[in-house]
């Protein structure tokens, strides 16, 4: 079964910027990894591409393709589960990284920054924490700079006889 483990903290404090400055290191590393992002408050698409537009007219699906990368578009009548779009793609990666999904029943590395809250949010599963302070604590804690520190960590909990 391929790992899965979820960045998660309060609106704004910081899970994308972490997850682009820790995935580098995991390629360089030789982990495949998929991302899936929970938009709990939904999709912002402007109209910047063509297959933006030709979904913004109502499209149910849009699979736009090209060499090398491809995009879908896909509407549904409810959110779909963290088990289900994992099933999809976990298949052909290392690793899942979700960013948010809080409730899901899978390890979890919460990201605090003082600014917006320096007390962590009461979840289960988490494994690690990633702050601009000092938190404490009995779990392993990272800075929000250490990001090859927190993709060493990712690796060694889950992958550590392919990587490194």
């Amino acid at each position: 079964m391929v790992p899965i483990v979820s960045m998660v903290g309060r609106h704004n404090s910081g899970k994308t910027t972490l997850l682009t400055q820790v995935i580098p290191y995991l390629k360089r590393a030789g982990c495949k990894t998929a991302v899936i992002k929970h938009a709990a408050h939904g999709l912002n698409i402007e109209n910047r591409s063509d297959s933006d537009r030709l979904y913004n007219s109502g499209a149910d699906l849009v699979y736009a393709s090209s060499p090398g990368m491809s995009l879908v578009y896909r509407r549904y009548d409810h959110e779909e589960e963290l088990e289900t779009i994992y099933s999809q793609v976990s298949p052909d990666y290392d690793l899942v990284i979700c960013e948010g999904f809080k409730k899901a029943a899978v390890p979890k590395v919460e990201v605090l920054r003082a600014e917006i809250s320096t007390k962590p949010m009461d979840l289960e599963n988490v494994i690690a924490r990633v702050a601009d302070f000092n938190c404490g604590g009995d779990l392993p804690t990272f800075l929000l700079n250490q990001h090859e520190e927190v993709a060493r960590f990712i690796i060694s909990t889950f992958k550590p006889e392919d990587l490194y």
